[in-house]
């Protein structure tokens, strides 16, 4: 009788064991559970540092200045100092600006891209004031605006001298201009890369001095595409095309 007694005890002291742990292991998860759901009524020191980690991943490149990425940019294509020569080429098909520098006397390094961040027009050349066509062909750039209405700008020498012949040929005035590859996301025949690109490219660009850069403005990319010229009224288009293929080799 008393092993039964003492057996009966035993066995109610293990259950109360068992039910205080199941209970209380209970409890406490629906309290980190709790924590977790009304952490953002209720902020926690667990919440802040989750927080943090996402700032610091997610926005670290967003923390950088232009002039700090540009940098960057140039260190990843291995240059030490500033280009020497800059050359921009514009696709319009595919709506990207590519930058390519180098130093003195060496080969041509590709440095980034910038997407185009609107597009007006379409393929082929600019031929008059109005027709909103971003132009074609091979080009400088006149001057850097610092007080543009769309952020920064550099402006395109457009019409260049090979524009100014063909439009003579064939009794074209009013051939447009003020081509500029500026800031925002609008545009009437310029190319916009929006306002934190083209604080990069203005940096640059002031760097390396508007006398050492050139745009190539092409329909296409011709180093993996061709056109189909079916225009038969303005006969110069492959003669011009021809010149744009024949600056591009050098950048692949």
């Amino acid at each position: 009788m008393k092993n039964f007694i003492f057996g009966f005890i035993f066995a109610l002291f293990i259950i109360s064991i068992l039910l205080f742990y199941f209970y209380n292991k209970k409890f406490y998860f629906q309290k980190d559970i709790s924590i977790k759901r009304e952490s953002s009524k209720y902020p926690s020191k667990i919440t802040r540092i989750v927080e943090r980690n996402i700032t610091i991943v997610k926005n670290r490149d967003e923390n950088l200045s232009s002039k700090q990425k540009i940098k960057i940019a140039l260190a990843k294509s291995d240059f030490i100092l500033y280009p020497t020569e800059l050359t921009l080429i514009g696709l319009k098909y595919e709506k990207i600006l590519e930058v390519w520098g180098r130093v003195k006397n060496g080969k041509w390094r590709h440095i980034t891209n910038y997407k185009f961040t609107a597009f007006s027009g379409r393929l082929g050349p600019k031929l008059k004031e109005g027709d909103r066509q971003i132009p074609e062909g091979i080009y400088g750039i006149s001057y850097l605006n610092p007080n543009s209405k769309f952020h920064l700008s550099l402006k395109i020498n457009y019409p260049n001298s090979f524009d100014k012949k063909m439009a003579k040929k064939e009794k074209r005035v009013n051939l447009g201009g003020d081509i500029m590859i500026h800031g925002s996301n609008r545009t009437i025949g310029c190319i916009p890369i929006g306002d934190k690109k083209i604080e990069e490219l203005y940096f640059l660009a002031k760097k390396v001095g508007i006398k050492n850069i050139k745009v190539i403005l092409s329909p296409v990319d011709f180093r993996h595409m061709e056109v189909e010229i079916k225009n038969q009224k303005h006969l110069w288009w492959r003669e011009l095309y021809n010149n744009i293929k024949r600056e591009m080799i050098n950048f692949k």
